[in-house]
């Protein structure tokens, strides 16, 4: 089913620009950095994905984020909202 996985990989790559888009580059730091690079690594994948039918590609991908979403998930809330300046802190 081209069609179909056309679609959920162009979706994966949509949720993972999201991800790189919320990032705040400037007062990120290297955390940031390193995740832009990884979300820039994630979506060249997923790219390669849909000429590719090899789904240890988009196996891949998930594996990197369900490892982001673990550390997101083990981070004290008061962390996760933690203000800079009187604005939230991005943690994506």
């Amino acid at each position: 089913d081209l069609e179909g996985k056309s679609r959920h990989v162009t979706w994966g790559i949509s949720i993972v620009n999201g991800l790189r888009a919320s990032l705040d580059l400037e007062t990120g730091g290297s955390i940031a950095a390193n995740l832009n690079d990884l979300y820039g690594y994630m979506t060249k994948r997923l790219f390669e994905a849909t000429t590719s039918d090899d789904p240890e590609i988009v196996n891949e991908v998930i594996s990197l984020l369900l490892e982001i979403k673990s550390a997101w998930d083990a981070m004290p809330e008061d962390v996760k909202h933690a203000t800079a300046g009187g604005e939230e802190a991005t943690g994506t």
